[in-house]
């Protein structure tokens, strides 16, 4: 078998392992791109500025700035903005704020806070 052959062999094996959760996450890297189009995320989503700042916790002001490239976001927020991309539902649904848990009431979750 040739070189890249096996490469890619191996590449495969190491992709599944990811998959199935099998592999020591200190093995892989993520992938962060280089640049995000917010104002296409935005778009897809069908929210003005201030509605996609305020739905995932974003100052409405750093939004119109990386729209209009006067700004990038860092590394974290291109994170942010990937999984917004790809799951924002899930992101919608970390960040909302749970109830209070009460005295009568064991099954409530308790407070999350927000970062």
């Amino acid at each position: 078998m040739s070189k890249l052959g096996s490469r890619l062999i191996k590449a495969a094996r190491e992709g599944r392992a990811i998959a199935r959760g099998e592999a020591n996450p200190n093995s892989y890297r993520v992938f962060v791109p280089a640049e995000v189009d917010v104002r296409a995320i935005r778009n897809a989503l069908e929210l003005s500025q201030a509605q996609f700042a305020a739905r995932f916790g974003l100052p409405a002001a750093t939004v119109r700035e990386w729209e209009q490239n006067r700004r990038q976001p860092d590394g974290a927020a291109r994170v942010l903005l990937q999984v917004i991309r790809k799951e924002p539902e899930a992101v919608s649904r970390a960040l909302a704020p749970t109830r209070q848990r009460s005295r009568r009431d064991s099954k409530a979750e308790p407070v999350a806070s927000l970062i």
